[in-house]
């Protein structure tokens, strides 16, 4: 390959291409870190939620939020990681959703993490939920993962 041909093949590159080489990326960094955690003996667990701690520093509202809005901003997140989100449902006190492609299967296998394992970065959510008043939970089943926001027992509504 000459020199012109090396410089633009970058540029070629598709934003919709560059979004999944991103989301497999983003996916890649977090089943990795988690197997290496494994590896060493730290508890993946603590790293998750460490990282919750951290994240929802960044979030910067500890307002009690409702489970709907919180959802909505954690589904979007999901997405960003290349999740599909399907089975939306909102209610005053309760949020559902059902995500399918976290983790991605032909990564897990890559970096020898089972979905179950890989479920630990829902643990991320639940400490952001936590700190502003919701209860984050998750199911992981054969191909998807449903996922469920309530008010924390005894959160009044603002």
């Amino acid at each position: 390959m000459n020199e012109e041909e090396q410089e633009s093949s970058y540029l070629d590159e598709t934003t919709e291409s560059l979004l999944e080489q991103s989301q497999q990326n983003a996916q890649a960094l977090i089943l990795a870190t988690i197997s290496v955690l494994d590896d060493l003996g730290v508890l993946p667990e603590a790293w998750a939620e460490g990282i919750g701690e951290r994240f929802s520093e960044a979030w910067g509202d500890d307002d009690t939020w409702e489970p709907s809005e919180f959802l909505d901003a954690m589904i979007t997140n999901y997405r960003a990681l290349g999740a599909t989100v399907e089975q939306v449902e909102f209610s005053e006190d309760l949020a559902t959703a059902q995500i399918y492609g976290f983790p991605d299967e032909e990564l897990a296998d890559v970096f020898g993490v089972s979905a179950a394992s890989a479920a630990v970065f829902h643990r991320v959510g639940a400490e952001i939920a936590r700190q502003r008043g919701l209860q984050w939970s998750w199911e992981v089943g054969d191909e998807s993962t449903a996922i469920r926001v309530t008010r924390l027992p005894g959160e009044d509504e603002e």
